[in-house]
Protein backbone atom coordinates (compact mmCIF):
# COMPACT_ATOMS: atom_id res chain seq x y z
CA UNK A 1 0.00 0.00 0.00
CA UNK A 2 1.33 3.59 -0.33
CA UNK A 3 1.95 4.35 3.07
CA UNK A 4 1.82 8.43 3.83
CA UNK A 5 4.80 8.02 6.33
CA UNK A 6 8.31 9.06 5.72
CA UNK A 7 11.01 6.23 4.30
CA UNK A 8 7.91 3.81 3.94
CA UNK A 9 9.24 1.06 0.97
CA UNK A 10 6.59 -0.86 -0.62
CA UNK A 11 6.92 -5.37 -0.96
CA UNK A 12 9.18 -6.34 -3.85
CA UNK A 13 6.50 -8.24 -5.08
CA UNK A 14 4.88 -4.94 -5.60
CA UNK A 15 7.33 -3.18 -6.78
CA UNK A 16 8.39 -4.69 -9.80
CA UNK A 17 5.48 -4.61 -11.84
CA UNK A 18 4.52 -1.41 -10.34
CA UNK A 19 7.79 -0.16 -11.82
CA UNK A 20 7.17 -2.07 -15.20
CA UNK A 21 3.44 0.08 -15.63
CA UNK A 22 4.66 2.89 -14.78
CA UNK A 23 7.52 2.54 -17.53
CA UNK A 24 5.00 2.30 -19.89
CA UNK A 25 2.72 5.11 -19.27
CA UNK A 26 3.35 8.40 -20.52
CA UNK A 27 4.73 11.77 -18.61
CA UNK A 28 2.43 14.49 -17.73
CA UNK A 29 2.69 17.20 -20.55
CA UNK A 30 5.59 19.73 -18.89
CA UNK A 31 4.13 23.08 -17.75
CA UNK A 32 5.09 25.82 -19.83
CA UNK A 33 6.72 28.23 -17.31
CA UNK A 34 6.70 31.42 -19.91
CA UNK A 35 2.81 31.46 -20.24
CA UNK A 36 0.59 33.11 -17.65
CA UNK A 37 -1.69 31.07 -15.57
CA UNK A 38 -5.37 30.15 -16.12
CA UNK A 39 -7.80 32.53 -17.83
CA UNK A 40 -9.64 35.29 -15.92
CA UNK A 41 -12.62 33.49 -15.65
CA UNK A 42 -11.03 30.03 -14.82
CA UNK A 43 -12.68 30.91 -11.38
CA UNK A 44 -11.04 27.18 -9.87
CA UNK A 45 -9.91 25.54 -13.32
CA UNK A 46 -9.25 25.70 -16.43
CA UNK A 47 -9.05 22.75 -19.03
CA UNK A 48 -7.37 25.31 -21.86
CA UNK A 49 -4.74 25.92 -19.60
CA UNK A 50 -1.89 28.54 -21.50
CA UNK A 51 0.40 26.50 -22.99
CA UNK A 52 -1.43 23.39 -22.49
CA UNK A 53 -4.92 23.71 -24.95
CA UNK A 54 -5.95 20.47 -25.78
CA UNK A 55 -3.75 18.56 -23.57
CA UNK A 56 -6.21 18.11 -20.79
CA UNK A 57 -7.68 14.57 -22.22
CA UNK A 58 -5.05 12.88 -23.19
CA UNK A 59 -3.12 13.41 -19.83
CA UNK A 60 -6.73 12.26 -17.81
CA UNK A 61 -5.89 9.43 -20.15
CA UNK A 62 -2.59 8.98 -18.13
CA UNK A 63 -3.41 9.75 -15.08
CA UNK A 64 -6.66 7.10 -15.34
CA UNK A 65 -4.58 4.33 -16.70
CA UNK A 66 -1.74 5.14 -14.07
CA UNK A 67 -4.36 5.22 -11.20
CA UNK A 68 -6.07 1.99 -12.64
CA UNK A 69 -2.77 0.34 -12.78
CA UNK A 70 -1.44 0.99 -9.01
CA UNK A 71 -5.40 0.45 -7.72
CA UNK A 72 -5.49 -2.94 -9.21
CA UNK A 73 -1.93 -3.75 -7.43
CA UNK A 74 -2.73 -2.66 -4.21
CA UNK A 75 -6.58 -2.78 -3.67
CA UNK A 76 -7.20 -5.48 -6.44
CA UNK A 77 -7.82 -8.14 -3.81
CA UNK A 78 -10.57 -6.06 -2.19
CA UNK A 79 -12.21 -5.15 -5.23
CA UNK A 80 -12.59 -8.93 -6.07
CA UNK A 81 -13.56 -9.47 -3.00
CA UNK A 82 -16.64 -6.86 -3.04
CA UNK A 83 -17.62 -8.47 -6.85
CA UNK A 84 -17.49 -11.83 -5.37
CA UNK A 85 -19.45 -10.23 -2.34
CA UNK A 86 -22.38 -8.69 -4.84
CA UNK A 87 -23.20 -11.86 -7.18
CA UNK A 88 -23.05 -14.38 -4.22
CA UNK A 89 -25.59 -11.30 -2.31
CA UNK A 90 -27.18 -10.41 -5.24
CA UNK A 91 -26.81 -7.04 -4.30
CA UNK A 92 -26.91 -5.19 -7.47
CA UNK A 93 -25.97 -6.45 -11.56
CA UNK A 94 -22.34 -7.23 -11.51
CA UNK A 95 -20.44 -4.08 -12.79
CA UNK A 96 -16.98 -3.73 -13.80
CA UNK A 97 -13.48 -4.18 -11.65
CA UNK A 98 -12.34 -0.71 -12.77
CA UNK A 99 -16.19 1.04 -11.25
CA UNK A 100 -15.19 -0.76 -7.99
CA UNK A 101 -12.29 0.33 -8.10
CA UNK A 102 -13.51 4.23 -8.61
CA UNK A 103 -15.75 3.50 -5.26
CA UNK A 104 -12.96 2.94 -3.57
CA UNK A 105 -10.91 5.70 -4.58
CA UNK A 106 -14.02 7.24 -3.62
CA UNK A 107 -13.97 6.22 -0.43
CA UNK A 108 -10.65 6.94 0.18
CA UNK A 109 -11.13 10.78 -0.68
CA UNK A 110 -14.07 11.45 0.95
CA UNK A 111 -12.88 9.65 4.31
CA UNK A 112 -9.70 11.60 4.10
CA UNK A 113 -11.79 14.99 3.83
CA UNK A 114 -14.87 14.60 5.81
CA UNK A 115 -14.67 11.56 8.30
CA UNK A 116 -13.30 13.64 10.97
CA UNK A 117 -16.27 16.63 10.30
CA UNK A 118 -18.67 13.52 9.82
CA UNK A 119 -18.10 12.02 13.25
CA UNK A 120 -18.08 15.54 15.05
CA UNK A 121 -21.62 15.65 13.90
CA UNK A 122 -24.60 14.68 15.47
CA UNK A 123 -27.20 12.63 13.71
CA UNK A 124 -29.77 15.07 14.86
CA UNK A 125 -28.02 17.14 13.02
CA UNK A 126 -27.61 15.20 9.72
CA UNK A 127 -31.49 14.02 9.91
CA UNK A 128 -32.38 17.72 10.21
CA UNK A 129 -30.89 18.48 7.02
CA UNK A 130 -31.04 15.29 5.00
CA UNK A 131 -34.88 15.95 5.49
CA UNK A 132 -34.81 19.37 4.16
CA UNK A 133 -32.85 18.21 1.40
CA UNK A 134 -35.64 15.73 0.45
CA UNK A 135 -38.46 18.47 1.36
CA UNK A 136 -36.74 20.78 -1.27
CA UNK A 137 -36.57 18.22 -4.29
CA UNK A 138 -40.28 17.18 -3.42
CA UNK A 139 -41.71 20.36 -3.21
CA UNK A 140 -40.20 23.30 -6.17
CA UNK A 141 -42.20 25.85 -5.08
CA UNK A 142 -40.36 26.02 -1.66
CA UNK A 143 -36.92 25.82 -2.69
CA UNK A 144 -35.79 29.16 -2.38
CA UNK A 145 -37.09 29.34 1.30
CA UNK A 146 -35.65 25.52 2.15
CA UNK A 147 -32.30 26.41 0.44
CA UNK A 148 -31.56 29.85 2.75
CA UNK A 149 -32.74 27.73 6.07
CA UNK A 150 -30.72 24.89 4.29
CA UNK A 151 -27.64 27.16 4.09
CA UNK A 152 -27.26 28.55 7.82
CA UNK A 153 -28.11 25.19 8.94
CA UNK A 154 -25.49 23.10 6.81
CA UNK A 155 -22.85 25.36 7.74
CA UNK A 156 -23.40 25.43 11.70
CA UNK A 157 -24.26 21.92 11.88
CA UNK A 158 -22.13 20.70 9.05
CA UNK A 159 -18.88 22.77 9.02
CA UNK A 160 -16.97 21.49 11.92
CA UNK A 161 -12.50 21.80 12.40
CA UNK A 162 -10.95 18.31 11.31
CA UNK A 163 -8.62 16.52 13.52
CA UNK A 164 -6.75 13.41 13.02
CA UNK A 165 -8.54 10.60 13.11
CA UNK A 166 -6.74 7.15 15.77
CA UNK A 167 -9.52 4.82 14.63
CA UNK A 168 -11.93 3.99 11.54
CA UNK A 169 -15.09 1.92 12.58
CA UNK A 170 -17.90 1.02 10.67
CA UNK A 171 -19.99 3.38 12.95
CA UNK A 172 -18.00 6.33 11.76
CA UNK A 173 -18.10 4.73 8.12
CA UNK A 174 -22.00 5.50 8.60
CA UNK A 175 -21.83 8.34 9.91
CA UNK A 176 -19.95 10.02 7.22
CA UNK A 177 -22.42 8.26 4.72
CA UNK A 178 -25.00 10.50 7.09
CA UNK A 179 -23.30 13.46 6.61
CA UNK A 180 -22.63 13.30 3.22
CA UNK A 181 -25.94 12.85 2.48
CA UNK A 182 -27.14 15.91 4.50
CA UNK A 183 -24.94 18.53 2.63
CA UNK A 184 -26.99 17.60 -0.49
CA UNK A 185 -23.78 17.44 -3.15
CA UNK A 186 -23.01 13.51 -3.15
CA UNK A 187 -26.69 11.63 -3.58
CA UNK A 188 -24.93 9.30 -6.40
CA UNK A 189 -21.68 8.42 -4.61
CA UNK A 190 -24.07 7.93 -1.31
CA UNK A 191 -25.99 5.48 -3.15
CA UNK A 192 -22.82 3.42 -4.12
CA UNK A 193 -20.80 3.85 -0.91
CA UNK A 194 -24.04 2.12 1.19
CA UNK A 195 -24.02 -0.94 -0.71
CA UNK A 196 -19.89 -1.57 0.77
CA UNK A 197 -21.35 -1.33 4.18
CA UNK A 198 -22.61 -5.30 3.59
CA UNK A 199 -19.39 -6.10 3.00
CA UNK A 200 -18.23 -3.88 5.50
CA UNK A 201 -20.56 -5.24 8.22
CA UNK A 202 -18.91 -8.84 7.82
CA UNK A 203 -15.56 -7.19 9.19
CA UNK A 204 -14.08 -7.42 12.70
CA UNK A 205 -12.84 -3.63 14.20
CA UNK A 206 -9.27 -4.55 12.79
CA UNK A 207 -10.12 -5.57 9.58
CA UNK A 208 -11.97 -2.66 9.03
CA UNK A 209 -9.98 0.45 10.13
CA UNK A 210 -6.75 -1.44 8.38
CA UNK A 211 -9.37 -1.07 5.26
CA UNK A 212 -10.23 2.16 5.93
CA UNK A 213 -6.56 2.98 6.22
CA UNK A 214 -5.50 1.59 3.30
CA UNK A 215 -7.90 3.31 1.05
CA UNK A 216 -6.97 6.65 2.63
CA UNK A 217 -3.14 6.17 2.00
CA UNK A 218 -3.90 5.35 -1.36
CA UNK A 219 -6.14 8.68 -1.99
CA UNK A 220 -2.83 9.95 -0.70
CA UNK A 221 -1.20 8.34 -3.52
CA UNK A 222 -3.77 9.24 -6.06
CA UNK A 223 -3.78 13.10 -4.63
CA UNK A 224 -0.06 12.87 -5.10
CA UNK A 225 -0.05 11.74 -9.43
CA UNK A 226 -3.37 13.78 -9.75
CA UNK A 227 -1.43 17.13 -8.77
CA UNK A 228 1.64 15.73 -10.98
CA UNK A 229 -0.90 14.88 -13.98
CA UNK A 230 -3.85 17.44 -13.12
CA UNK A 231 -2.97 20.06 -10.97
CA UNK A 232 -1.97 22.59 -14.01
CA UNK A 233 -5.57 22.49 -14.65
CA UNK A 234 -6.91 23.04 -11.37
CA UNK A 235 -4.24 25.65 -10.10
CA UNK A 236 -6.91 28.55 -8.88
CA UNK A 237 -9.08 25.78 -6.80
CA UNK A 238 -6.66 26.55 -3.46
CA UNK A 239 -6.56 30.06 -3.95
CA UNK A 240 -10.45 30.41 -4.06
CA UNK A 241 -10.71 28.50 -1.28
CA UNK A 242 -8.40 30.70 0.59
CA UNK A 243 -10.02 33.86 -0.58
CA UNK A 244 -13.21 33.55 -1.88
CA UNK A 245 -14.91 31.30 -0.21
CA UNK A 246 -16.05 33.35 2.55
CA UNK A 247 -18.86 34.74 0.67
CA UNK A 248 -20.74 31.57 0.67
CA UNK A 249 -20.35 30.74 3.90
CA UNK A 250 -24.13 30.45 5.42
CA UNK A 251 -25.19 29.68 1.51
CA UNK A 252 -26.66 26.20 0.66
CA UNK A 253 -23.65 25.85 -2.20
CA UNK A 254 -21.36 26.41 0.29
CA UNK A 255 -20.63 22.43 0.25
CA UNK A 256 -20.19 22.55 -3.18
CA UNK A 257 -17.83 25.01 -3.73
CA UNK A 258 -15.55 24.08 -1.04
CA UNK A 259 -14.66 21.15 -2.09
CA UNK A 260 -10.63 20.35 -2.44
CA UNK A 261 -7.92 19.52 -5.45
CA UNK A 262 -8.55 16.09 -4.55
CA UNK A 263 -12.26 15.96 -5.25
CA UNK A 264 -11.44 17.59 -8.81
CA UNK A 265 -9.49 15.15 -9.37
CA UNK A 266 -11.92 12.52 -8.22
CA UNK A 267 -13.97 13.89 -10.70
CA UNK A 268 -11.88 13.93 -14.00
CA UNK A 269 -10.85 9.75 -12.64
CA UNK A 270 -14.55 8.86 -12.09
CA UNK A 271 -15.56 10.80 -15.30
CA UNK A 272 -12.87 8.97 -17.08
CA UNK A 273 -13.90 5.48 -15.89
CA UNK A 274 -17.99 5.85 -16.06
CA UNK A 275 -17.08 6.89 -19.49
CA UNK A 276 -15.25 3.91 -21.02
CA UNK A 277 -17.38 1.65 -19.04
CA UNK A 278 -20.65 3.27 -21.72
CA UNK A 279 -18.21 4.00 -24.95
CA UNK A 280 -19.68 0.98 -26.14
CA UNK A 281 -23.09 0.44 -25.44
CA UNK A 282 -23.64 4.85 -26.22
CA UNK A 283 -22.09 4.08 -29.73
CA UNK A 284 -25.03 1.45 -30.45
CA UNK A 285 -27.42 3.90 -29.50
CA UNK A 286 -29.04 4.78 -33.25
CA UNK A 287 -29.89 8.06 -31.83
CA UNK A 288 -27.97 10.65 -30.00
CA UNK A 289 -28.60 14.21 -27.46
CA UNK A 290 -26.28 17.01 -25.94
CA UNK A 291 -27.22 18.51 -22.85
CA UNK A 292 -25.75 21.50 -22.22
CA UNK A 293 -25.81 23.70 -19.30
CA UNK A 294 -27.25 27.17 -19.70
CA UNK A 295 -24.80 29.04 -17.98
CA UNK A 296 -22.84 28.46 -21.59
CA UNK A 297 -25.01 30.66 -23.33
CA UNK A 298 -24.64 34.23 -24.37
CA UNK A 299 -27.73 35.96 -23.97
CA UNK A 300 -29.80 36.22 -20.29
CA UNK A 301 -32.25 34.24 -19.70
CA UNK A 302 -34.86 36.56 -21.05
CA UNK A 303 -33.03 36.96 -24.30
CA UNK A 304 -32.86 33.54 -24.85
CA UNK A 305 -34.93 32.08 -28.10
CA UNK A 306 -34.37 28.37 -26.96
CA UNK A 307 -37.95 26.55 -26.95
CA UNK A 308 -39.32 25.51 -24.47
CA UNK A 309 -41.68 22.34 -24.69
CA UNK A 310 -42.48 21.60 -21.05
CA UNK A 311 -39.52 19.45 -20.55
CA UNK A 312 -36.54 20.84 -22.22
CA UNK A 313 -35.51 23.79 -23.53
CA UNK A 314 -33.94 23.67 -27.28
CA UNK A 315 -31.00 25.75 -28.56
CA UNK A 316 -32.35 27.97 -31.71
CA UNK A 317 -28.96 28.86 -32.61
CA UNK A 318 -30.14 32.78 -32.85
CA UNK A 319 -26.89 33.88 -32.06
CA UNK A 320 -23.36 32.36 -33.83
CA UNK A 321 -21.35 34.26 -30.91
CA UNK A 322 -23.29 32.33 -28.31
CA UNK A 323 -21.62 28.98 -27.11
CA UNK A 324 -24.84 27.14 -27.09
CA UNK A 325 -25.68 28.10 -30.69
CA UNK A 326 -21.70 26.55 -31.60
CA UNK A 327 -22.36 23.27 -30.16
CA UNK A 328 -25.96 23.01 -31.29
CA UNK A 329 -24.71 23.79 -35.28
CA UNK A 330 -21.96 21.20 -34.85
CA UNK A 331 -23.93 18.61 -33.60
CA UNK A 332 -26.82 19.51 -36.06
CA UNK A 333 -23.92 17.52 -38.65
CA UNK A 334 -24.08 15.09 -37.16
CA UNK A 335 -28.04 14.80 -36.42
CA UNK A 336 -27.52 15.08 -32.29
CA UNK A 337 -30.26 17.40 -30.79
CA UNK A 338 -28.95 19.85 -28.24
CA UNK A 339 -30.99 20.41 -24.96
CA UNK A 340 -30.20 22.73 -22.40
CA UNK A 341 -30.46 22.35 -19.08
CA UNK A 342 -31.19 25.54 -16.58
CA UNK A 343 -29.15 23.81 -13.40
CA UNK A 344 -27.89 20.64 -12.11
CA UNK A 345 -30.48 20.71 -9.59
CA UNK A 346 -33.00 20.11 -12.70
CA UNK A 347 -30.90 17.38 -14.53
CA UNK A 348 -33.14 14.34 -12.85
CA UNK A 349 -36.30 15.92 -14.30
CA UNK A 350 -34.42 16.00 -17.08
CA UNK A 351 -33.41 12.70 -17.50
CA UNK A 352 -36.70 10.85 -16.58
CA UNK A 353 -37.67 11.04 -20.65
CA UNK A 354 -34.73 8.89 -21.35
CA UNK A 355 -34.91 6.46 -18.06
CA UNK A 356 -34.41 2.75 -19.71
CA UNK A 357 -34.33 4.44 -23.48
CA UNK A 358 -33.35 1.71 -26.07
CA UNK A 359 -32.47 4.03 -28.35
CA UNK A 360 -31.05 7.65 -27.29
CA UNK A 361 -27.22 7.61 -26.22
CA UNK A 362 -26.89 11.01 -24.20
CA UNK A 363 -24.24 13.32 -23.25
CA UNK A 364 -23.66 14.80 -20.20
CA UNK A 365 -22.16 18.97 -20.43
CA UNK A 366 -21.22 19.79 -16.83
CA UNK A 367 -18.19 21.38 -14.86
CA UNK A 368 -15.97 19.26 -12.93
CA UNK A 369 -17.76 18.89 -9.42
CA UNK A 370 -21.20 17.94 -11.12
CA UNK A 371 -20.03 15.40 -13.50
CA UNK A 372 -19.62 12.47 -11.76
CA UNK A 373 -22.74 12.46 -10.06
CA UNK A 374 -24.56 12.95 -13.39
CA UNK A 375 -22.54 10.14 -15.16
CA UNK A 376 -23.60 8.00 -11.87
CA UNK A 377 -27.36 8.87 -12.42
CA UNK A 378 -27.32 8.55 -16.16
CA UNK A 379 -25.91 4.89 -15.38
CA UNK A 380 -28.33 4.41 -12.84
CA UNK A 381 -31.23 5.17 -14.84
CA UNK A 382 -29.83 2.63 -17.52
CA UNK A 383 -29.43 5.43 -20.01
CA UNK A 384 -25.97 4.83 -22.53
CA UNK A 385 -24.24 7.90 -21.66
CA UNK A 386 -20.72 10.21 -22.32
CA UNK A 387 -19.67 12.90 -20.29
CA UNK A 388 -17.36 16.25 -21.53
CA UNK A 389 -16.49 18.30 -19.30
CA UNK A 390 -17.04 22.24 -19.05
CA UNK A 391 -13.32 24.01 -19.90
CA UNK A 392 -14.34 26.09 -16.91
CA UNK A 393 -16.75 27.31 -14.66
CA UNK A 394 -18.77 30.57 -14.53
CA UNK A 395 -22.12 30.36 -13.64
CA UNK A 396 -23.83 33.33 -11.34
CA UNK A 397 -25.26 30.73 -9.07
CA UNK A 398 -21.73 29.29 -7.71
CA UNK A 399 -18.77 30.60 -9.33
CA UNK A 400 -19.23 34.04 -10.64
CA UNK A 401 -21.56 36.98 -9.65
CA UNK A 402 -21.12 38.65 -12.86
CA UNK A 403 -21.33 35.48 -14.71
CA UNK A 404 -18.76 34.51 -17.29
CA UNK A 405 -20.56 32.31 -20.21
CA UNK A 406 -18.58 28.82 -20.08
CA UNK A 407 -17.20 26.78 -23.45
CA UNK A 408 -16.88 23.33 -24.38
CA UNK A 409 -14.00 21.41 -26.48
CA UNK A 410 -16.33 21.37 -29.68
CA UNK A 411 -13.85 19.16 -31.36
CA UNK A 412 -13.32 16.76 -28.64
CA UNK A 413 -17.45 16.88 -28.46
CA UNK A 414 -17.40 15.99 -32.18
CA UNK A 415 -15.29 12.88 -31.62
CA UNK A 416 -17.79 11.43 -29.03
CA UNK A 417 -20.88 11.21 -31.24
CA UNK A 418 -19.10 10.32 -34.12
Amino acid sequence: MFQETVGYKPDDHHCFPFAIGLALLPSPSEPDTEKESPLAEAVTYNLNEPGHAGDFYTDLEAYTNLVRLAGFIQLGDEVDEYHAFVIKNKVEVPRSREEYLLELVITGVLVKNYYSKATRTGTISTSLLDGLYKLRREYESIKPYVDRLRGVLSYVLLEKKSSPVPYYSLRGFNRLLEWLSATGEFKEEVIRLRQWMGLYSTKDREHFNDLARRTVSFAGYFERKGDEYMGKYVCNVSHFLQNDLGPHKFREDYFFVARGRNEYFMNMFGAEIMNRQMRESFRKMPHKAVLLPTCMRIEPKDGCKAKDDGKELVCMRCNGHCNVGKVSTAMRKHKVKAYLIPHSSGFSRFLSKWENTSDTGLVGVACILNLLTGGYEMKRLNIPAQCIFLDYCGCKKHWNPGGTPTALNTDHLVDLVS
